[in-house]
């Protein structure tokens, strides 16, 4: 393989990857922590909203470390799931480049 087409090749994939980007900041993932909290992030685990349903807040009403706990768990669990939405759509569209790049963003 010559220079010019390698060169072609990672404009190609760079291309790709900045669209991938785009997409993973529209799409989002659903954290959750035994039913009572969810957290909602997008597809680069940045959180968009947090939702605590009326019966954590009584179930932890007199333990607040507890439900600071699982809003934590409910956290890491969207962050894991949008690191994987975005290791599964490199891979998709970049094949095994991908999964280099996704560990990249």
């Amino acid at each position: 393989m010559n220079f010019q087409k390698l060169l072609k090749e990672a404009q190609k994939a760079q291309k790709k990857a900045a669209e991938v980007q785009e997409r993973l900041e529209r799409m989002t993932v659903v954290g959750s922590a035994q039913g009572l909290v969810e957290v909602e992030a997008n597809g680069h685990g940045k959180i968009l909203a947090l939702r605590l349903k009326p019966e954590a807040l009584k179930a932890f009403q007199d333990d607040p470390e507890g439900l600071e706990d699982l809003l934590l768990v409910a956290i890491q669990d969207a962050q894991a799931k949008a690191h994987e939405l975005s290791e599964k759509e490199m891979a998709k569209e970049l094949g095994g480049v991908g999964q280099m790049l996704g560990k990249l963003f």
